[in-house]
């Protein structure tokens, strides 16, 4: 499956950039890599990482998707890099489909650790495993020209940091039970809830903390009495 997916993206980048009338030695030198790392990835036997590969992609007038069923998943959200946006829509995409992450991991077969590693984007991370979890999540990774991209039918992920009134409610009277209930309650991802949730958390305290000061200065105006 993984030699597939890494055969198959190799010969996308050679497509594009036959396409662009780019020698690999051209495309190495624009994408700051060695014209080897360029053939060897052409011919399906090199793993880039996702931030070289989203690198190449743009420098091909192209971009790095997240495909499903045909469609486009596109969510609302500055990212701090193509890695992580990738990444993340990925967790969103399991997180829908009822998997945990520790069921996933061993799906993988890697450790749990590693898992929430390359879910939070925080190390750099191979194309070859990024392809297999959006195979196994049945996705797929895809660099997408710009003609392509506006031929999708795009699939707005809605963008949950704002909730409305009732969910935040709802989040309000339930703060203290899981994260993983939660989600489900409000078909909300994961790190949607823990966003709310520790501001609703924070502004709790300081609900709390002024209702013990005026607490305290109503017994002060009882005792003068």
């Amino acid at each position: 499956m993984e030699e597939n997916s890494r055969k198959r993206i190799g010969e996308r980048v050679r497509e594009l950039r036959l396409m662009k009338g780019l020698t690999k030695q051209k495309l190495a030198r624009l994408t700051n890599i060695s014209s080897a790392s360029v053939t060897r990835m052409e011919a399906g036997r090199h793993s880039v990482g996702i931030d070289t590969l989203a690198k190449i992609a743009a420098v091909l007038d192209s971009s790095l998707e997240i495909v499903e069923d045909g469609i486009l998943r596109v969510e609302d959200r500055i990212w701090d890099s193509e890695r992580e946006r990738i990444l993340v829509q990925l967790k969103n995409i399991r997180i829908e489909k009822n998997l945990r992450q520790h069921k996933f991991a061993d799906m993988l077969g890697i450790a749990c650790c590693n898992m929430s590693l390359i879910e939070s984007a925080k190390r750099s991370t191979g194309t070859e495993i990024v392809a297999h979890i959006a195979e196994l999540l049945n996705c797929r990774l895809e660099i997408v020209t710009n003609y392509e991209r506006r031929a999708m039918t795009v699939k707005k992920i809605k963008n949950s940091r704002e909730l409305s009134q009732e969910e935040l409610d709802f989040l309000r009277r339930n703060h203290k039970k899981p994260i993983s209930f939660l989600g489900e309650k409000l078909e909300r991802s994961e790190i949607d809830i823990k966003s709310n949730l520790q501001r609703l958390k924070l502004r709790l305290r300081e609900e709390n903390g002024e209702q013990t000061v005026r607490w305290v200065e109503k017994r002060l105006g009882e005792s003068k009495l």
